[in-house]
């Protein structure tokens, strides 16, 4: 599996655990602020001094726009595998295609 690949799984899976935590009761605002938190943590563990940190904070919001679809999808659709499979092959389309791609500046990419 490619690095893009697990990086949107894992992205949406803490997205769909966070929902799990609280049954979907908590605030988007506040479950926003903890995955922010979260993702910053863990990317900038990683890869602090190694890139600028404007590039980190541009990887830790796409990644996170991943987590809350992971976080608010099940709570307005049912649970479809070809919705899900769909879904994480039109974020790597787009990633690959180079189009609005955050993650990737001066050819600097970063995976989560």
């Amino acid at each position: 599996m490619q690095d893009t690949t697990k990086s949107i799984i894992t992205a949406f899976n803490l997205g769909v655990w966070r929902r799990q935590q609280d049954g979907g009761t908590d605030k988007v605002l506040e479950v926003t602020k903890e995955l922010r938190d979260i993702i910053y943590w863990d990317i900038s563990k990683q890869y602090q001094g190694k890139y600028p940190d404007d590039i980190i904070q541009a990887n830790v919001e796409y990644i996170l726009g991943i987590a809350l679809l992971g976080y608010i999808l099940p709570g307005v659709t049912f649970y479809d595998e070809e919705l899900k499979t769909r879904l994480f092959t039109l974020i790597e389309t787009r990633l690959e295609s180079g189009v609005q791609q955050p993650i990737e500046q001066n050819s600097q990419s970063i995976h989560y």
